[in-house]
């Protein structure tokens, strides 16, 4: 869900920006950067309304239409858009895109086409070019233990296990999405997975993602993201799947304790320095004391 005073910010932000200002008016390339750029920053779930807002504004459906089309498919790719088809989740990812706006799921054996404007899902097929191999086997196990790490953390999101191939030596992406849309705030947990096999470890690089923009009587955008490589040693498949999801457990733990920490240190600088309510002893109050004086 959105505030309405969404809106009213994005059309300040463009009139400051002078988009369509008459005593500025901007070069075709230049409304273009400018229109394209607001859309990259638009917060998770409030992609379609910011779009709006900047048609209405821009006066030019053609450039919306066809300029910045793009833009909206790399937002839902980027932020690993959850999706329903035929009643099972399924994530949009720049891995598992077919082109044409076709995405395939391996674990559902899905493929479908996705508007990424209106998020509609349409166009279900069998996708058939799942290969059942050794590295599929693998890809699936960790797909099903990373399911139940989701189920344990996640109030609503999804994860995906992704084969890749780099000549004939496969390696996996794992992508992990989890997000909240309501009344007060839009926000999204994702985080990325690279694992590259070299028996007998297998070297994991990842990346932890946070966006959220918080509205309730004030307007707060926090975007904080930390980057991970470690290696995992392997001695069969279920045992590497544990390994790593212990891995990404323990990571995104510390992850959201120092956003914890961090928070409470920028409400301390910002609100102490700027005013006091109080003056601050920090001692404590003997009140029978007082009561009996």
């Amino acid at each position: 869900m959105e505030d309405p005073d969404q809106d009213k910010n994005v059309a300040l932000s463009l009139q400051r920006q002078t988009v369509m200002s008459n005593e500025c008016e901007l070069s075709e390339e230049e409304k273009t950067n400018v229109i394209c750029s607001l859309l990259q920053q638009a917060p998770p779930g409030e992609y379609r309304n910011v779009f709006e807002d900047l048609r209405i504004l821009a006066h030019d459906d053609h450039l919306m239409r066809y300029e910045a089309a793009q833009v909206c498919a790399n937002h839902t790719r980027k932020n690993f858009t959850a999706v329903r088809v035929k009643g099972e989740n399924a994530l949009v990812t720049r891995y598992n895109d077919l082109g044409g706006n076709r995405f395939f799921d391996p674990q559902i054996k899905l493929s479908f086409r996705f508007d990424h404007l209106t998020k509609r899902v349409d166009k279900v097929l069998l996708y058939h070019s799942v290969r059942k191999d050794r590295a599929e086997l693998w890809r699936e196990t960790l797909n099903i233990i990373l399911e139940s790490y989701m189920r344990r953390h996640f109030l609503s999101g999804d994860c995906r296990v992704y084969k890749k191939m780099i000549g004939s030596n496969p390696f996996f992406v794992v992508c992990l999405e989890g997000h909240r849309h309501d009344d007060i705030c839009n926000a999204i947990w994702k985080s990325e997975w690279t694992i590259a096999f070299a028996p007998p470890t297998a070297q994991v690089a990842g990346k932890i993602d946070l966006q959220a923009h918080y509205f309730k009587k004030a307007n707060l955008h926090w975007t904080a993201s930390k980057d991970v490589r470690e290696s995992i040693y392997i001695t069969g498949r279920v045992q590497f799947a544990i390994e790593f999801v212990k891995l990404v457990e323990t990571e995104e733990n510390k992850f959201q304790t120092d956003l914890v920490e961090r928070l409470q240190k920028l409400s301390d600088k910002i609100w102490r320095a700027l005013r006091r309510p109080l003056p601050v002893t920090r001692t404590v109050i003997n009140w029978d004391k007082l009561l009996t004086s």
